[in-house]
C-alpha cells in the first residue's frame, strides 16, 4: 500500500506542478541603460496567479522587447530563437505546451515526463535580454605608448589615453561567451583594472595608427579629428578578437592626453615653421629684418663701444655676402640676398658653419 501510496502522491504532484505552469506569462524588461549587457526577463504577474516555476514557459506566452534591446528564448539550453527588432512577440515553439493555448496533448506528455522523474522538472526555458545600445565613455587610466608613421613629419613617438564606446550587433555570438547576467563593469573591467577586451583594444591600437599613417596617409595634426577613420582602423584591427569570437564593434573611438616626446615635438616645431617661411616671403622678410634688428641691439651694447659692434656687422657682411646661399641647404626656406645670415630663420641650421667646413 506504500508503494501504491508513493505513486499516487508523485502523480498528483506532478498534475498539480503542471497545472500551475499553464498560465500564460508575459515576460519584460526595464531598459538595462549602461550598466547591464545582459538580463533575464523577469514575468509581469499582475494578479498573482502564476506561481509556476521560473524555468518554465509556456507556449503561447508574451515576449515585450524594448527599444535598444534583443531578446534571446533558451530551450533546454539551446538558444531556439532571437529578436533583434523593438516590439511584442509570442513564443510558439516553446517545448512545453499549455492547455490555454489549446496543446493538450503536449500537456498531458509533459505529465508523465514530470511523474517519471518524481515529479521533478525536467526542462528549463528563459528568457534573456542583450543590451542593444551604445555603451559610452570606456576608458583607462594607463598610458598607451606608440609610433605613429606620419606621411609628412616621418616616424612619430607618443603617448596617449583612449576613450572609446562599444555595441552588441550580434546577441547570439556574445550570450554564447557569457551565458549568464553580466554588467559592464564583469565585462570590461575599471578604469583602474581594465579586463581582457579593453586590453584587447589597448593592444592594437599600433596597428590602427599605422593604418591610420602609412595607408590612410592621415597627418598627425588631423589624427585627433579623424575619428571615424580612426575608428574603422581600430575595428579592422581587433575584427576577429571582438566581431568574430563576441559579436562586438568599436562605435566611436577618441585619443586624449596625447603628448609627443620631446625629439618629435622638435621635428614637428621645425618643418612647420619651414614650411610657413617657404610658403610666405613676407613672413621670411620680417623674420630677417626681426634677426637683424635684435644683432643691432647686441652691437649698441657692445662693451668696446657702439661703433666697434657696428663696423663688426659691416665687415662680416662685406667679407662673406658673397658666401650666402640662396636657399637653407638643410630646409631648403629662400633666403634674402645680400645678407649674411650664420642661422636659417626657418629651421635655425648653422648656415655659417656648413659653407665653411
Amino acid at each position: 500500500m506504500g508503494f501504491i501510496s508513493n505513486v499516487a502522491g508523485t502523480l498528483s504532484d506532478s498534475i498539480h506542478s503542471e497545472l500551475k505552469d499553464q498560465y500564460l506569462e508575459t515576460f519584460r524588461t526595464d531598459s538595462l541603460g549602461q550598466d547591464k549587457l545582459v538580463k533575464r526577463a523577469y514575468k509581469q504577474n499582475v494578479m498573482g496567479l502564476n506561481q509556476g516555476s521560473n524555468d518554465i514557459i509556456s507556449a503561447g506566452s508574451k515576449i515585450i522587447v524594448p527599444e535598444g534591446t534583443y531578446a534571446l528564448m533558451i530551450d533546454n539550453g539551446q538558444i531556439v530563437d532571437s529578436v533583434t527588432t523593438p516590439g511584442m512577440y509570442t513564443w510558439e515553439n516553446s517545448s512545453s505546451g499549455s492547455i490555454l493555448s489549446g496543446n493538450m496533448k503536449g500537456v498531458v506528455g509533459d505529465v508523465f515526463d514530470r511523474f517519471r522523474f518524481a515529479g521533478e522538472i525536467t526542462k528549463t526555458q528563459k528568457i534573456f535580454y542583450v543590451n542593444g545600445l551604445e555603451i559610452m565613455n570606456q576608458t583607462c587610466d594607463e598610458f598607451i605608448q606608440a609610433p605613429y608613421p606620419d606621411p609628412v613629419y616621418g616616424t612619430l613617438y607618443f603617448k596617449f589615453r583612449i576613450m572609446f564606446s562599444f555595441r552588441i550587433v550580434d546577441p547570439v555570438r556574445f550570450f554564447k561567451k557569457t551565458g549568464r547576467d553580466t554588467t559592464v563593469s564583469d565585462f570590461m573591467g575599471s578604469p583602474y583594472r581594465p579586463k581582457q577586451p579593453f586590453l584587447e583594444v589597448q593592444d592594437h591600437m599600433e596597428e590602427a595608427l599605422n593604418i591610420c599613417g602609412s595607408r590612410e596617409k592621415i597627418p598627425f595634426p588631423k589624427l585627433i579629428s579623424n575619428k571615424s577613420k580612426l575608428k574603422d582602423a581600430v575595428n579592422e584591427a581587433v575584427s576577429k578578437l571582438w566581431y568574430e569570437q563576441r559579436g562586438m564593434v568599436v562605435e566611436s573611438i577618441a585619443i586624449t592626453d596625447l603628448t609627443l616626446d620631446e625629439a618629435s615635438r622638435k621635428r614637428v616645431e621645425q618643418f612647420d615653421s619651414a614650411k610657413l617661411f617657404s610658403d610666405d616671403s613676407g613672413a621670411l622678410g620680417a623674420l630677417v629684418a626681426l634677426g637683424l634688428t635684435d644683432t643691432m641691439k647686441a652691437a649698441a651694447s657692445n662693451p668696446a663701444g657702439p661703433i666697434t659692434g657696428f663696423a663688426g656687422i659691416g665687415t662680416v657682411v662685406n667679407t662673406q655676402s658673397s658666401a650666402v646661399p640662396e636657399t637653407c641647404p638643410f630646409c631648403g626656406t629662400p633666403l634674402p640676398s645680400q645678407t649674411h645670415i650664420e642661422y636659417c630663420p626657418a629651421c635655425n641650421a648653422d648656415i655659417k658653419s656648413y659653407f665653411s667646413s
